[in-house]
């Protein structure tokens, strides 16, 4: 058996697929894309002290890329686009407090849209199994599953009522791609994510 951690409770939302880990998260302000480069200006007081660089890459001027970021919660067409995604950045500008990836998809051109979605730094752990579980006190379906999640499109359906858990075991498994979605607007739609080295 391996090392055990638990993380920190997670409400559900039911309208954002959302990872069950994720690094420390940071709220954004903008979302901008055009000519297949999106931009996303954090909301935050003090810009990342890895400044979504590689963890290997001292922030520099100009400052150099390679981390992957996860995105979620975005609501505007583009930043719709990029949820659930990891990103790789190209480069960021503390000064701004903003990151530039790549993302390639539909014709879509967005001037610097207020949007407030979530981002974190996609931890470089990967692990032996993850288990969730879903609190007794929910009163929704939490589905889970992959990018692709939704209410018919799910690995598993977690119920207070139902199945209450899932474990997935293999030898590499990345916590930060897999996504829950609840059925419902409660504020109790809580799960228990637990990770095994």
């Amino acid at each position: 058996m391996g090392v055990l951690r638990t993380l920190p409770a997670l409400v559900a939302s039911n309208t954002v697929i959302t990872p069950v880990y994720s690094g420390t998260v940071i709220a954004a302000s903008t979302f901008a894309w055009a000519a297949g480069i999106a931009t996303v200006v954090l909301n935050t007081s003090a810009f990342p002290k890895n400044g979504y660089n590689g963890p290997n890459v001292a922030i520099s001027n100009p400052p150099s890329g390679g981390q992957q970021v996860t995105l979620w919660g975005f609501t505007s067409t583009a930043g719709a686009y990029a949820n659930g995604r990891p990103v790789t950045v190209i480069d960021n500008n503390p000064a701004l407090k903003s990151f530039r990836f790549y993302l390639t998809g539909p014709s879509v051109t967005q001037a610097a849209t207020s949007d407030t979605g979530s981002t974190a730094a996609c931890p470089f752990q990967h692990y032996r199994a993850v288990r969730i579980e879903i609190d007794p006190s929910a009163s929704d379906t939490i589905w889970v599953g992959d990018l692709n999640l939704s209410s018919t499109q799910y690995m598993a359906a977690l119920s207070a009522a139902g199945q209450t858990s899932i474990e997935i075991a293999s030898e590499n498994i990345p916590a930060d791609r897999i996504f829950v979605l609840a059925s419902g607007d409660h504020a109790d739609d809580i799960v228990h994510c637990t990770l095994i080295y």
